[in-house]
């Protein structure tokens, strides 16, 4: 249904406004399983609240993955205004801030990403084809 589809999409939004933070949190446990000796003591001084389950590391490096599959696929229009409206971005970005960065019409901005968050909710298997 329709307000389904754009819970998903509120939702892969959210996200992909964290994209930096959960890239850095997965690098922080990557590194931990590589380098046991120089982190360990460093991942159990870490507040106890900011554990997370193994289920979410799993999920967060497949939703990375995921979307770096999808920018590889798409035009370089897309891969701008993922840059400027999530990775180098903020909650609720004006779109006339992408557009200004991105030199993208509005129309466009609105429409690419529309498709980047279908395509992404596609892979990662929220929403029938």
């Amino acid at each position: 249904s329709g307000s389904m589809k754009s819970e998903i999409k509120k939702h892969i939004r959210q996200l992909l406004c964290d994209y930096k933070k959960i890239e850095k949190q997965l690098k922080k446990y990557e590194d931990a399983l590589v380098y046991t000796q120089s982190s360990f003591s460093l991942y159990f001084e870490e507040k106890s609240n900011e554990k997370i389950s193994l289920n979410q590391i799993v999920f967060h490096k497949f939703f990375l993955n995921t979307v770096e599959e999808v920018l590889s696929d798409a035009t370089s229009d897309v891969r701008d205004i993922f840059i400027s409206k999530y990775k180098n971005g903020y909650p609720r970005k004006k779109n006339e801030i992408v557009a200004y960065e991105t030199y993208l019409s509005l129309s466009t901005i609105k429409r690419r990403d529309s498709e980047f968050l279908e395509e992404l909710a596609r892979q990662l298997g929220w929403l029938e084809v």
